[in-house]
Parts: C-alpha cells; structure tokens; sequence
C-alpha cells in the first residue's frame, strides 16, 4: 500500500466544536473563581461531565452499564463510556474505545470562565445532551472547592472558508425565554492542499505519549514517535465515529516519518496529576510542553497533523491533553495566513 496523497486521501472525520461559557452561581463563588487556576480544569470537567450525564439520562439506576438492557441505546455509555462494538476490527481486546468528544478548558478571566468541546461523528446529534449534562456538572460545582457555575451561553464554531480563520456564532442562551439548543451540522476540517517544507507545533497542553511501557519525554520525542500518535489517534476515531474509515500503510508512513527531522526544539516535562474516583488514587497527568519545528517532505503525514489540531494526540486526549497547533516556520514555502486553524478559545 502507498503512502496517502496529502489531498485525495485526507482522513474524513465530521465534527463541530463549541465554547460553552460559565459565570460564577453567587458571589461566594466568584470569589473562589481564581483557585481553579491552580487545578487542571480538564479532568475536572470529564468527571463531572460523566457524573452529571449518567445522572440525567439513566433511568434504570443499575450501577453497570454492562448489567443495563438499554446499554445499546442510551447516551451515557455512548458518550462517556464507549464500548468496543461486537465484532469490532480495532480495539478487540480492550472493552472501551475512545471518547467522540475533547474538552479543550480555558482559564478564568474577567469573571467568567470558558470551555470549549469538539464533538465526533454521530456524537454531535447528542449536542443537546451533552450541553444540559455540563451545565448541571458546572451547577454542581467544579473541584474539590465546589465552585459552582451557570451557563450563559453557547457559541459554535462556523468552519473556515476561502483561507479565512473560522468564528464563533451564538447558537444558545439559557437565560434568554425561547433559546433552544439544537444539533448542529458537522464539517470536515480537509487540510490546505499546499504542504509546507516546514511547520511549527505549538503544544497548548500536555503531549503524554506511551511507548513500550514508558514515557516519552523531551529527549525522545521524534517525528516517529508523534507520528504513530498522530496516526493511531486519527485512525481509531475515524473507524468508531466516520463513514469512511481510515486505510493506509501504517508502517510505511512511520518509516517516512523517521526521515523528519525536529528543528529549534524548546521543550520541557510538565508533571501534572488527577485525582481519579474510580481508581481511589492518583494519576499521573505529566507530558511534554512548549514547541518545534517539523522539517523535511510532509505530505504524506500532513492530513493527520491537520486534523490532529482537532482531536489532540497521545493520551488523555478527551480532558484535553496533547492539544497543539501548527504555525509557518521560516522556509515553509506557506503563510499563516492560508491556514485556517483552530480559533482559541
């Protein structure tokens, strides 16, 4: 099998993204609102996210979702806890497959604070759901401070065209009388069809990537290495949640891969850590921060850096981790400007 055209063979994967924003429940909590800086925001989030969705869409009270006759069809485990169909090609061994969805948490700033979340796939049909089960998480409190939120409002993402950066529109006021939350429809984020000789990737969080039981730090990090992250990432969300799974020569584009070099490297290991319930211990968060360069012929990995702007790579991907962007590096033979990337929150 070839290696992928960087245009004709672009993974197809539908999403939409929004920014959900939160203002303090009362003036206790706006005053608590500035310790969430010290906390990683997006583990916070997915626990209470889960917590909250399975107690507004579960109506047997089971305490599985293995033991539940509507496991098939009930949003809970399909959104939080999405399980390996029968029968399933990928993932055959493991019980669970990743998460449709990313949590990409902002900071509080001027009183507010914002998230924004990408859905995948057959997901987005679940956008309504999925608001609600936040908005009840934030009412409920986030950290262990409790500090509680409401909604004020839902933005989407309108998607990029002719070059231009996409914006945000205003699909949803709660406190407004007949605002009404709808599913949206989903775009695909195709990539330019010229690829530079040269692009900057800017880590936004943690990159935490596995290999042979370890950690990959700073000092091993390689365009192999974030590669296979990139390609495992994009193929398995492209086969649960995409009509037209991935198909490439895996091995062949990491080999192409390790003729990649990374220029003016400044990264470093920022440890992070969760406190995971179900576990009844902590977790590790810690991954590889800052930013380089990725030179030499790209077109055969570019589809999957693209897209990788959108669904993160590497572990820990649903609370936010490993989430980048990608800037024109000097020699690139590209502008910024022709690269319509993600809009921050």
């Amino acid at each position: 099998m070839s290696l992928p055209d960087p245009t004709a063979d672009a993974p197809l994967l539908p999403l939409a993204r929004f920014r959900l924003k939160f203002a303090p429940a009362t003036a206790a909590d706006a005053g608590k609102l500035a310790s969430l800086r010290d906390a990683y925001l997006g583990s916070a989030w997915r626990g209470a996210f889960g917590h909250a969705l399975k107690q507004s869409v579960c109506v047997t009270k089971l305490a599985e979702c293995d033991d539940c006759p509507l496991v098939g069809s009930c949003p809970y485990p399909y959104l939080f806890e999405s399980r390996t169909p029968a029968g399933a090609e990928k993932l055959r061994r493991y019980p669970f497959t990743p998460g449709p969805y990313v949590f990409e948490p902002g900071q509080p700033m001027q009183g507010a604070l914002h998230l924004a979340a990408t859905l995948f796939g057959p997901a987005i049909e679940h956008l309504p759901t999925f608001v609600q089960a936040l908005s009840r998480a934030a009412r409920r409190g986030l950290t262990s401070r409790r500090v509680a939120l409401e909604m004020a409002g839902v933005e989407a993402e309108c998607p990029p065209a002719g070059g231009q950066q996409a914006q945000w529109q205003l699909v949803h006021e709660p406190r407004r009388p007949g605002s009404v939350l709808r599913s949206t429809r989903p775009a695909a984020y195709a990539p330019p069809g010229q690829v530079p000789a040269a692009v900057r990737v800017r880590l936004l969080a943690p990159l935490r990537i596995r290999q042979n039981g370890r950690n990959v730090g700073p000092r091993d990090l390689d365009a192999r290495a974030l590669s296979g992250a990139l390609v495992r990432r994009v193929s398995l969300l492209t086969h649960f949640f995409s009509d037209t799974p991935l198909e490439t020569d895996f091995a062949a584009l990491l080999r192409h891969a390790g003729s990649i070099r990374l220029e003016d490297v400044e990264l470093r290991w920022r440890d992070g850590a969760r406190r995971s319930s179900r576990q009844a211990a902590t977790v590790p968060l810690g991954g590889i921060a800052g930013r380089f360069v990725l030179r030499g012929d790209l077109a055969p990995l570019w589809p999957f850096l693209w897209l990788g702007q959108w669904t993160h790579a590497g572990k820990g991907c649903s609370m936010g981790l490993g989430r980048y962007v990608l800037d024109a590096a000097p020699g690139a033979g590209s502008q910024k400007a022709d690269w319509p990337s993600p809009v921050p929150l």
